[in-house]
């Protein structure tokens, strides 16, 4: 019996794996708390279009992990099904086109969150909350799903 357990512990983790989903934060600003509940101490603040990835979800809360690896608690009311980024590098570009040949748009800088408008093989069209629109590159974010190398420009 005692190598099952190993077994059944691998299967458990795989599930609950297999169910997280990443969610964005749709107000302007979310409380991220220790536990699930208003009363317990807020770990950290995110703005809208902040990505997560759900974990576990328990009367109304959501047990999150952010693309730090922070741990932290928050609303379910509070996310959305919207496809966003952070940027997790500690600057990067945000060009005119989906090439590396095109003109920068502005830059950005790690923590900086934005809506995922449109997807060219690796690149990724976004706008921020401002609403300033331009193509970067999948590499420098997390909260997408990255696709398959096209071997298009980098």
């Amino acid at each position: 019996m005692r190598p099952m357990v190993p077994v059944i512990s691998a299967v458990v983790a795989l599930s609950s794996v297999a169910r997280a989903e990443l969610l964005s934060v749709k107000v302007p600003v979310a409380n991220f708390r220790a536990g699930p509940s208003t009363s317990e101490p807020v770990e950290f603040t995110a703005t809208r279009y902040y990505p997560v990835k759900v974990l576990e979800r328990e009367g109304g809360w959501c047990k999150i992990k952010d693309f730090e690896g922070d741990l932290a608690w928050v609303a379910d009311r509070l996310l959305a099904r919207v496809k966003t980024i952070v940027i997790k590098v500690p600057r990067g570009n945000v060009r005119e086109a989906p090439t590396t040949s095109a003109e920068v748009a502005f830059r950005t800088e790690r923590g900086e969150v934005f809506k995922v408008l449109d997807r060219k093989g690796r690149w990724l069209r976004v706008v921020n909350v401002e609403g300033a629109k331009g193509w970067l590159r999948e590499d420098l974010a997390w909260g997408m799903k990255k696709t398959e190398d096209t071997g298009g420009s980098s």
